[in-house]
């Protein structure tokens, strides 16, 4: 719901009369509804306010205790603030208004940094404690709220995003090479690293207590999956079903309306569905229409909104403009790497919310990572299967795909990738589980990074590990470690990245109740059984969607927000590419593979067909040319070589 800045310093804060200007211009995008701005000897914050909750001046930021030693800077919503405020007042506690914001700076005072552990919700906030000159940074569970810092010397800096960072006077950013490396495999700089060696993403489910010339990283939540017992799915649902719609009642409170992302998948539409049964009230709903059949899921949204009687908006892309200089400028937002081409249909669907004059909004997102949606989670069966096959006979797979892939392009693409993860988990179950996640495998990578720029670089399966090498793991091992990876590394610095930063760019606030803590309690104790039955995932959600939602939507396939965007782009998108990427002046020159990259865009001139098809699917070819630009936007804003 904001955006926040900050600079501490236990001793002397130094002088940077420009900076508090700045940093309110750079996150005003975040929070236009006011501002707010401290500064003592010692702290400086920064507030810019997305009004929710109490849209009186008692909830303006940064906002003290009564006798205004303790401040704070906040961003998101805390779903538990009643009850808690109602133990607060038992405890002699004295309100000004009804802000959520105030209710953190009590407990604080009651229980310092072991605060977090009493909260439910999405949340990063700065705490100042002038009577110790001490400084707390918070960040909720599973990161849906973003927080980075950085220390220069003694001087702590922080912000909602980097911008803010990058702006205080003297930083100098410098680039780190092995999360740009990682990021090359994932399309995403995995947290806590951000493509900065010297700017840290907070992690999630993490506080940062700064007090005097001494600091404590703590971690007071951790994705683990706990199994439960083998009980049917139905069973589970039910507790499912309870959970979702207390999760979706407690998010659906606010003092302006709140409305729902309705994309036509089933995690979306349950929400509606369980705003519609708590609230009884009709929501607005928004979906986007893509003029592929193939990406599009209208119908299916069309069909919830009919069941539930939604006042629904349907955002036709073709009256969007997707010039080279929008695309260049969403990815320029991030302020590193990114390049997950769906940011560009979460930016329009939340521009098309906040143009209808809506600030809050209701998402199905979380639902894959808790229930096992994804399509790699019911893959999991056949490469297990594969794995335990003789080396000799998954050599004999490869070789028949390899010849299939020219006539059966995707089957054929299909079985190598299989048989490359199976023998690659054969040896190290973390390679199988980083390739999952991966959208360029080892030997791919090595033949785009030239072999100078990526000496002494480490491989991406550290990121996934935890799993004995060489100890072949059962399959109920293999999944309960994949839905951790997914919390612990693709959920928080992709997902929730992307869709921070593209609902804030557009100022609105994305609320998720399929993330709230019980729900994902109930999905880290599934058993592989319950989550998949090697065909389709997300079996207890789909229960629900059987009992909520209309047969087309109960039944459908996991689809995704990929757009057709080699079909969509502007004719001058190709030559900005080659511009950027092929030039003698590129950022990216001495570093990627001009051969690779300049096959990548000769295929991305070919919307639906050439033989790269057989090698490269059409979403896997975004990937890799949105990865080139994105790297290569960043490096040159930042005067970054390699």
């Amino acid at each position: 719901m904001c955006g926040f800045a900050g600079r501490f310093h236990a001793a002397v804060l130094a002088p940077a009369e420009a900076w508090c200007r700045e940093a309110d211009r750079l996150l005003r995008h975040r929070g236009p509804d006011s501002a707010g701005a401290f500064r003592d000897g010692h702290c400086e914050l920064v507030h810019r306010r997305l009004a929710l909750i109490d849209l009186s001046p008692t909830g303006h930021q940064p906002l003290a205790n009564e006798d205004g030693t303790v401040h704070i800077v906040y961003n998101g919503e805390i779903y538990n603030h009643h009850e808690l405020r109602q133990e607060l007042r038992a405890r002699g506690h004295v309100f000004r208004g009804s802000a959520d914001t105030e209710v953190l700076v009590h407990l604080y005072e009651d229980l310092g940094p072991a605060l977090v552990e009493r909260l439910r919700g999405i949340f990063a906030f700065a705490i100042y404690d002038q009577r110790g000159g001490r400084l707390l940074l918070a960040r909720d569970r599973f990161g849906v709220k973003p927080l980075f810092w950085a220390r220069r010397g003694d001087e702590w800096l922080f912000a909602s995003e980097m911008k803010a960072i990058l702006a205080v006077p003297g930083f100098e950013p410098a680039l780190d090479r092995q999360a740009c490396y990682d990021y090359l495999g994932l399309s995403y700089v995995p947290e806590p690293a951000t493509g900065f060696a010297n700017i840290h993403a907070l992690a999630a489910g993490t506080t940062l207590a700064v007090d005097g010339a001494h600091h404590r990283y703590s971690t007071y939540y951790h994705a683990r999956t706990e199994l439960g017992t083998a009980e049917s799915v139905a069973d589970v649902a039910d507790r499912v079903a309870a959970a979702l719609l207390d999760a979706t009642r407690r998010q659906a409170v606010a003092d302006v309306p709140v409305a729902a992302l309705l994309s036509g998948g089933i995690d979306s539409s349950l929400v509606v569905a369980a705003h519609a049964r708590t609230t009884g009230a009709a929501t607005t709903t928004f979906n986007v229409q893509f003029p592929e059949k193939g990406f599009d899921e209208t119908e299916r949204a069309l069909a919830v909104a009919e069941r539930y009687a939604t006042l629904h908006h349907t955002i036709d892309v073709t009256d969007t403009g997707l010039t080279p200089d929008s695309i260049v400028d969403l990815l320029r937002h991030f302020d590193q790497p990114f390049a997950d081409t769906s940011l560009v249909p979460m930016y329009w669907v939340s521009r098309a919310v906040r143009d209808r004059g809506i600030v809050c909004t209701l998402s199905g997102d979380g639902g894959d990572e808790a229930f096992g949606g994804y399509p790699s989670f019911w893959r999991l069966n056949q490469l297990y299967r594969l794995m335990q096959w003789p080396g000799w006979s998954r050599r004999l797979i490869g070789t028949a795909a390899r010849r299939a892939a020219p006539v059966a392009p995707d089957l054929g693409r299909q079985l190598q990738k299989a048989v490359q993860l199976a023998d690659a988990g054969h040896a190290r179950p973390a390679s199988l589980l980083a390739g999952l996640l991966k959208y360029l495998n080892d030997a791919e990578k090595e033949s785009l990074v030239e072999p100078e720029a990526r000496a002494r670089l480490a491989p991406t399966w550290r990121l996934f590990d935890g799993l004995p090498d060489r100890v072949a793991p059962d399959l109920e091992t293999l999944s309960r470690r994949f839905t951790e990876s997914h919390f612990a590394v693709s959920l928080p610095s992709q997902m929730l990245r992307k869709v921070d930063m593209m609902s804030m760019r557009a100022s609105i606030e994305v609320r998720v109740p399929m993330l709230d803590e019980q729900m994902v309690a109930h999905g880290l104790a599934l058993r592989h059984a319950q989550k998949t039955d090697g065909r389709r995932g997300k079996l207890v959600l789909r229960v629900l969607a059987d009992r909520w939602l209309p047969p087309r939507v109960a039944a459908g396939r996991k689809q995704g927000f990929n757009i057709p965007i080699d079909v969509m782009v502007a004719p001058g998108f190709h030559d900005l590419l080659a511009d950027l990427l092929l030039a003698d002046r590129a950022r990216t020159r001495g570093l990627l593979n001009r051969a690779v990259v300049g096959s990548w865009l000769t295929a991305f001139r070919h919307p639906a067909g050439g033989d790269y098809l057989a090698r490269i699917s059409r979403w896997g070819l975004y990937q890799r040319v949105f990865a080139a630009l994105a790297l290569e936007l960043w490096l040159r804003d930042h005067a970054l070589t390699w």
